[in-house]
């Protein structure tokens, strides 16, 4: 904190003589003379051809680029069937220009890529966010979202495959804005059932503005989708097939048609992915009498069959108003067989019994959301109106079949097998409505301000029986009824201006929490109410065009999941359970986030995060029956620092380079499983991702990346690393690709964790099946000649279901 208020108070002291910044302008036409709407256009430096703003044009073709730094620069115009064009070297020293026109002649062959001088990197920092642009990368081909999402700078995945962000969980997950209204387990089961090349980028914040919900301790992963720009018909299709240890594989078909003011747009897509996870786990319980020690081999073989499919319409209803209406679905069948073997004893090598085990499932998931978007223009200043409404449902009925076999070393029965099985249907429906207003005021400043409302209803029942005297019988204390309601009412305002080479925004933004957690089963009722207030401001300073620095400042809260507010124990096998905790508060975090992007290309990102009474994993045990559980409770204060740099090097005029580095610094301190933790502990990661153009229709991508070993509370996360490589090759025709990848082609992805800490000594040995090999064709069809821009809906809901 000191460094950060001395850094700030440097920069007043020295830059207080304020260059102002300016304005540029300009209209677009065909060599009809006629305007051309929705035409990209890139503001470019003047020395580097870096690219520092982007706009389009409006139905008058007419473009504004505001908070122009001083410098020189260049415009450039391009739009998909004309030649680009680009404008002689202009100045900017306060105050606004105005350009000549531009007029884009018509290409001879309407399907010729357009190039652009100042293309977007693979990563680039805009608007305090860290983007990493996946469109046509040859790595994301095939793979689902949640491979491609760890690519991203600052993030990973721990070993039950939930996202961090800057080593950290509590992310906050939207997709195109939205909420995906889930977390944890389920969270990473939808990723895995979205194709990756139906994203375009991935932007990762660790700042937030008022119009931002407060969930999210850490800060936000947006997925965001490609959209369709293409006037007439068109569309895309995709056939992909990948091996590991087995075989999957997946298509989708994207089709998209423009008259006019109306736009249609329609995708499916089915994935067939059939996986195996390895499980090795040694647990020592020590005792009075002699040690118990659990050495576990499991082998866990998961199988989707999923459909993933999207339909709907925007429609220009004038020229200040459009609406959009959509609906999306996912239907996945899936099941999984896991087979273990246990070997119990005082030590390792000394075995007295053995524990056979199996479980299968078949789990199917049905997911729905409907949005509706309406967005109105009051006048050509940026004065506008939205209103969003979303409804999501969760359909969830999975039933679960347990065997439980146990034998003397020389595979001999002890006692009866144990039989039992349980069946959990979840309904899950989430309601939201926003309003949103923002206007431009003089002098430059710019005021948003909305209200939200959302419902959340979420009933989870769960029955469970068990084999005994030749029937089944319900398991006393297994069967549960949990239903758990929660309302969000939110208000914020966001004001924003420039002051020459400074900016700032400062917001607020209020929500009131009414929740009821009810289990029926245990006749136990948890209900709250609580206010807050979560403030965020933003200081920026841009020295020239070469030197930008950010300063900002935002409180989040994290919620916790449904899941952990149901009193209940649920059980993960016959030795391990998770235990529900109804008291559990939410958690508080207090963010402050300097920023500094060095010539357009180099970011660097400190931060700190202090989270009080924050949400842990507690953990128990039983000497006797050798039984362990997992529970979240407030127990602690942690502190987390980090510096991630974000540097792009081309090293030839075919091979480009991006360096993601992140250097961790997280301390715990609180009690902990009847011990009192006062932990601390540094960690780095790192991803190099290499791009080689070979000549236009060859490219090749290659990617390594690195995790060190550290303390995330009483785990020891062991270190791991990884190397993926793909070839693509473009036909002649412009609209056929074949790409072919291997990802974690040294199988060295595999997630170790250890604990020693108090009683608690165990050892985790994961693999998830990384290691594959994947073939994927790409082809575009229909009209290639006009551009034209969609845009994104922007609804936003607290993603914790479950």
């Amino acid at each position: 904190m000191r460094i950060i208020l001395s850094f700030c108070i440097l920069l007043v002291a020295v830059f207080t003589a304020q260059a102002q910044q300016g304005e540029v302008s300009g209209r677009v036409f065909n060599e009809q003379q006629e305007p051309l709407v929705n035409v990209s256009i890139y503001l470019l430096t003047a020395k580097v051809g870096a690219l520092l703003k982007t706009e389009v044009t409006d139905e008058h073709g007419r473009y504004v680029i505001k908070n122009v730094p001083p410098g020189e620069f260049a415009v450039q115009a391009s739009s998909v069937g004309y030649e680009t064009s680009k404008t002689t070297l202009f100045k900017v020293t306060g105050q606004s220009v105005l350009l000549d026109d531009m007029v884009l002649k018509a290409e001879s062959q309407t399907i010729d890529a357009v190039t652009v001088e100042g293309q977007v990197p693979l990563v680039q920092q805009r608007d305090g966010k860290l983007i990493l642009n996946v469109e046509n990368s040859t790595l994301a081909a095939g793979n689902n979202a949640l491979e491609v999402v760890q690519r991203a700078p600052g993030v990973s995945v721990d070993k039950d495959e939930n996202l961090q962000l800057m080593g950290q969980q509590g992310v906050n997950v939207t997709i195109d804005g939205r909420q995906t209204y889930m977390s944890g387990e389920q969270l990473a089961g939808f990723l895995k059932t979205m194709n990756g090349d139906q994203i375009q980028r991935i932007e990762v914040s660790t700042t937030r503005s008022a119009k931002e919900d407060a969930e999210g301790t850490v800060g936000t992963i947006n997925i965001v989708l490609k959209k369709n720009r293409l006037e007439g018909f068109n569309g895309s299709f995709l056939a992909s097939a990948a091996h590991g240890k087995h075989a999957r594989g997946n298509s989708s078909l994207n089709l998209n048609y423009k008259k006019n003011n109306t736009t249609l747009f329609g995708s499916y897509g089915y994935t067939y992915n059939k996986r195996q996870f390895d499980l090795g786990m040694e647990r020592v319980i020590p005792s009075d009498e002699a040690d118990r020690v659990f050495d576990q081999e499991a082998a866990l073989i998961e199988t989707n069959k999923t459909h993933n499919y999207r339909v709907g319409i925007e429609q220009k209803t004038s020229d200040r108003n459009t609406m959009v209406l959509q609906f999306s679905g996912v239907n996945d069948d899936e099941t999984f067989d896991n087979i273990s073997l246990t070997n119990i004893g005082p030590r390792i090598g000394i075995i007295d019994s053995v524990l056979h085990a199996s479980s299968k499932a078949i789990k199917p998931y049905n997911r729905y959301t409907v949005n509706f978007n309406n967005e109105f223009h009051l006048d050509t200043l940026g004065t506008k109106l939205v209103f969003d409404l979303d409804w999501s449902a969760f359909r969830d009925n999975a039933t679960i079949n347990y065997d439980y076999r146990t034998t003397d070393p020389a595979g001999n029965l002890l006692y009866d097998p144990e039989l039992e099985r349980s069946r959990m249907p979840v309904d899950i429906d989430i309601y939201v409505g926003k309003i949103d207003f923002a206007k431009t005021l003089r002098q430059g400043g710019k005021l948003e301000t909305g209200l939200k409302y959302s419902h959340v209803r979420s009933d989870n029942d769960l029955q469970f029986e068990h084999f005994v005297g030749n029937r089944w019988q319900d398991y006393a204390g297994r069967p549960n009824h949990f239903v758990y309601t929660e309302q969000v009412a939110a208000a914020y305002v966001d004001y924003s201006r420039g002051f020459g080479s400074w900016s700032m925004k400062l917001g607020l933004r209020s929500e009131y929490t009414v929740s009821d957690g009810n289990s029926i089963t245990l006749a136990k009722r948890v209900k709250r109410d609580y206010l807050d207030w979560f403030p965020s401001g933003n200081l920026s300073y841009t020295l020239n065009e070469n030197n930008i620095f950010s300063l900002s400042y935002a409180r989040k809260i994290a919620r916790p999941n449904y899941r952990y507010l149901n009193p209940f124990e649920e059980y993960i096998d016959k030795f391990t359970s998770m235990r529900g905790n109804p008291y559990v508060n939410p958690q508080y975090t207090n963010g402050f986030t300097l920023n500094y992007t060095l010539y357009k290309m180099f970011n660097f990102t400190l931060g700190t995060d202090i989270t009080n009474d924050a949400m842990v994993e507690s953990l128990g045990q039983d000497s006797v029956t050798g039984q362990a559980w997992i529970t979240r409770e407030n127990l602690a204060k942690t502190i987390t620092s980090y510096l991630n740099i974000n540097a792009p090097v081309r090293i030839s005029k075919f091979w480009s380079m991006n360096n993601n580095l992140t250097t961790i610094y997280m301390h715990f301190k609180g009690p902990i499983a009847g011990e009192y933790a006062d932990l601390g502990s540094t960690f780095f990661q790192g991803r190099s991702t290499n791009n080689f153009k070979l000549n236009k229709a060859f490219s090749a991508e290659l990617s390594v990346n690195y995790n060190s070993t550290f303390l995330y509370n009483v785990y020891k996360i062991h270190a791991r690393w990884g190397t993926d490589i793909g070839v693509n090759y473009n036909f002649k025709d412009e609209r056929s690709s074949l790409k072919l990848a291997g990802t974690d082609i040294f199988r060295t992805q595999q997630n170790n964790v250890s604990t020693d800490f108090g009683q608690f000594n165990s050892m985790i040995r994961q693999y998830n099946d990384n290691q594959s090999i994947r073939l994927t064709y790409t082809y575009k069809f229909g009209n290639l000649r006009q551009q034209i821009r969609k845009k994104d809906t922007d609804s936003e809901e607290a993603s914790r279901a479950r």
